[in-house]
């Protein structure tokens, strides 16, 4: 029976390798999940990147085999978001006064379009969830790994074996922490300022159960 105990889901299928480098404070809320790739082959690669000291992560990685690893406490909070994107203006459902304030910002004179979009993201992240997309404060991040193909603009396809497992994760999560998973589970590439493709694949395959 499937459990999960101080933070941990405590399975046979799940093998803990939770590395204190991705962990940085206390998670008060858990609002939604964030489907990632890694742009890596392995599952190892990633693992020896956070024992080399990487503070940016996801709380859970998926080998190719469909292996799961749980590499953060769950009450913890990891850095696996970034630049966060203005949900209202990307939904277009802004009111005037927000839509105003966003445009200024993106449109501020004087600095790069990088930068600008830097200093968006904490105007974003200081609104409550689900008037902005999820932040690292609130949400669960899955790594599933795959390569990204820049002449292609797309990653690995999914095996079936990952596709599994991701489907069997979500619904724990889900179930563990009251979260519906039509409208708390996004791909990373369309809440931040990433590849676009990012978690589109493993999204829709959460929904339709066919591998885009």
């Amino acid at each position: 029976m499937t459990t999960v105990k101080d933070g941990e889901i405590v399975d046979k299928t799940v093998d803990i390798k939770t590395d204190t480098s991705i962990e940085h404070g206390s998670i008060n809320k858990i609002t939604s999940i964030v489907l990632h790739r890694t742009d890596s082959s392995n599952a190892g690669s990633t693992l020896q990147a956070y024992a080399n000291g990487k503070k940016s992560g996801a709380h859970f990685l998926i080998d190719k085999s469909g292996k799961i690893y749980q590499t953060a406490d769950m009450r913890k909070i990891c850095w696996h978001i970034g630049i966060l994107l203005p949900r209202c203006q990307i939904e277009k459902n802004c009111n005037p006064k927000e839509l105003k304030t966003i445009t200024a910002l993106i449109h501020e004179k004087g600095f790069s379009f990088g930068r600008r979009a830097r200093n968006l993201s904490p105007h974003e992240a200081g609104k409550k969830y689900p008037l902005r997309y999820p932040s690292n404060s609130d949400s669960l991040g899955i790594e599933v790994v795959g390569k990204f193909w820049p002449s292609k603009k797309s990653f690995d396809k999914p095996t079936q074996q990952q596709l599994k497992s991701l489907k069997w994760l979500v619904e724990i999560i889900a179930k563990e922490y009251k979260l519906n998973i039509k409208t708390n589970v996004y791909a990373h590439g369309a809440i931040a300022r990433k590849e676009v493709p990012e978690g589109t694949q493993i999204f829709q395959y959460l929904f339709s159960g066919i591998v885009p």
